[in-house]
């Protein structure tokens, strides 16, 4: 075997099988004892809001127990602040190496903070905070398993994060995409082989423990043999666009609501914004139930074809707000879920009025459901692929590839050709800024050595995710190892790099993480 594939197995291949394995394996049995968690939790919920509407005279009593849930959750949040928000968002922050977080509090905190969210009926998903504690998981990993080599942190958090998304959602393959299109938005090798292999052992191990428990693997239980004919394409033509409209308006509202909270209700403690939300959340509940929790038992409701329009606008309406609310004042959450439920709503809207007028027979209900969901996920967070890998692996979506695919992209479309921000980077810009807030941006220009036995030695430019803003803009050979078949990195190159950082000093460890300590002071 030659010297370069010798060095390729040891340095690359069976580190990313290792510390992947490991890191899924630990995600999967925690998320497993987090949806195990959530299955008694929900019912329970569900079960005292529908007491007290039997039971009015119980009302005050329903609103001190949810404002009461409001202040433990925000004294949990004071402690941990890495734990506020959607935990997709926060996840992608850490795995672009933009904010810092504490591991431990992210996995023993942020559990029962999520948890106190679905006790009161917070519209918010679990698949935020499962991401996020797959991610702290893959830290976890380095920091105990893998001390020499700290580089392979955020490549063993990407892993993590798409365990945790796979094992939340039953949805392996569209946790490898997340990793891709989302979390980095670029493709390489390595980031494959972590998500894969992450990916793949959590999924494994909630197949194995989930039946045991009793409880479903899978996010949605939607079986259905029906396929559109191409000649009803058109109606996925129109679900794609109107999604791709409300998804651009949604993104607005956002961005308007956030403005508010950010300015004229800044002088409101954190606590007590906390406290009002899951006060309100109590109100809108005994009144509303469908505008209660993630937005799984309306999407499942309306597979079975439940819900009259009218009841759907204001549960659409309602939950958006909320949703944009709570994301705001930074409640524990996902937004994933509610996405899907949002999709699934103008879908089953646009179903209903093209079965009403009699151009779409009715058999194709579920389908325009099933189309409201992948376009609208399409719109709101920009990522086509994974819409359409969720929709096939979750939804029964490959008989009807070909109108998911016209939904999706004609959604895309739209809301590109609008001009509309990303709505996750809109969330992940406001959290850069409460991060950076009076801290000076500094621009470097350096030159650094490979040492010997360095991360980078034997990969490829494209293979290392680099510091933030960091970029390489040359390699000078070293003479002694340089030869035309070899195009990687080797120990004796010298790099010259150009980078911007709020943080001089942690951005000179991550770099020497990865190309070795700098003998002096770097030129």
């Amino acid at each position: 075997m030659k010297k370069s594939q010798i060095t390729y197995i040891k340095n690359i291949l069976l580190p990313c099988l290792v510390y992947s394995g490991l890191t899924g394996i630990f995600t999967g049995c925690l998320i497993f004892l987090f949806k195990l968690s959530v299955s008694r939790v929900v019912p329970f919920s569900e079960s005292v809001y529908a007491f007290v509407r039997e039971n009015p005279a119980f009302l005050p009593l329903l609103l001190i127990g949810a404002a009461a849930v409001g202040g433990i959750s925000a004294l949990i949040l004071h402690y941990a602040p890495d734990c506020k928000g959607g935990g997709i968002p926060t996840a992608i922050t850490l795995l672009r190496g933009l904010v810092s977080f504490s591991w431990v509090k992210s996995i023993f905190l942020l559990f029962p903070s999520a948890l106190l969210t679905y006790l009161c009926g917070v519209p918010l998903g679990t698949e935020g905070p499962s991401v996020q504690m797959g991610t702290a998981v893959g830290r976890g990993t380095v920091r105990i398993f893998v001390k020499k080599h700290l580089a392979w942190d955020r490549f063993v958090m990407t892993g993590g994060a798409s365990a945790g998304f796979a094992a939340a959602t039953g949805a392996p393959l569209t946790g490898i995409f997340f990793s891709f299109e989302e979390a980095h938005k670029r493709f390489s090798p390595m980031l494959f082989m972590v998500s894969a292999v992450s990916a793949l052992t959590s999924t494994a191990v909630m197949q194995l423990l989930c039946p045991l428990a009793g409880i479903s693997p899978s996010l949605f239980h939607l079986k259905t043999d029906a396929s559109l004919p191409l000649t009803f394409l058109w109606s996925a033509a129109i679900i794609g666009i109107i999604c791709g409209l409300v998804g651009a308006g949604f993104t607005k509202l956002y961005g308007i609501i956030h403005s508010f909270i950010d300015t004229k209700l800044k002088k409101i403690p954190f606590a007590v914004k906390i406290i009002l939300v899951f006060t309100m959340t109590a109100v809108i509940g005994f009144f509303i139930p469908d505008c209660l929790g993630s937005g799984d038992g309306l999407i499942e409701a309306l597979f079975d074809r439940q819900g009259a329009w009218q009841m759907l606008i204001v549960c659409f309406c309602i939950r958006g707000i909320m949703l944009i609310i709570a994301n705001n004042v930074g409640i524990t959450g996902g937004l994933f879920v509610p996405t899907l439920a949002f999709g699934a709503v103008i879908g089953g809207l646009c179903g209903k009025a093209m079965i009403g007028m009699g151009i779409l027979p009715e058999e194709y209900y579920i389908i325009t459901v099933v189309l409201g969901i992948a376009s609208f996920l399409s719109a709101s967070s920009r990522t086509p692929i994974m819409a359409t890998a969720f929709t096939i692996e979750a939804l029964c979506g490959l008989q009807n590839i070909l109108p998911v695919i016209m939904g999706v992209t004609l959604s895309y479309i739209t809301v590109e050709t609008l001009g509309i921000h990303d709505f996750t980077d809109i969330v992940i810009d406001g959290k850069l800024k409460a991060a950076h807030k009076g801290k000076k941006d500094r621009v470097f220009d350096i030159k650094m050595t490979v040492a010997e036995g360095a991360f980078a030695e034997g990969k490829e430019i494209r293979d290392i995710l680099w510091p933030p803003t960091c970029t390489v803009l040359s390699v000078h050979k070293n003479p002694t190892t340089h030869h035309h078949s070899h195009t990687g990195i080797s120990a004796g190159d010298m790099l010259t790099l150009h980078y911007h950082t709020y943080d001089p000093e942690e951005t000179r460890r991550s770099l020497e993480a990865i190309l070795g300590k700098q003998n002096g002071s770097c030129q």
